[in-house]
């Protein structure tokens, strides 16, 4: 006996939904199919791998921390010493 399908419903980004659109489209897939096949992925990861294995897809900063990662990114770090030798190597 086949089990009928069972509707869900999530309230997903405008973002989210524009990407799911799009994947589905560009691979052929029906999203219904997607979407299950995510959650299925996804269940299981969560319950083979350790909680160290995951990264949030997203991260929140306030304005002082994103600024300061900023800061970072633009100044321009010294060489280290491998850098230094592979540079010297390419450029004998």
């Amino acid at each position: 006996m086949v089990t009928p399908p069972a509707q869900v419903s999530a309230t997903v980004s405008v973002e989210t939904k524009d990407a799911l659109d799009r994947f589905a489209d560009e691979h052929g897939l029906k999203k219904n199919y997607v979407v299950e096949q995510a959650l299925l992925y996804f269940m299981e990861a969560r319950r083979t791998l350790p909680d160290e294995a995951f990264t949030p897809t997203r991260i929140v900063l306030g304005n002082e921390a994103f600024d300061g990662i900023v800061a970072r990114l633009e100044a321009a770090a010294a060489p280290t010493p491998v850098h230094v030798e592979e540079e010297n190597d390419k450029n004998p």
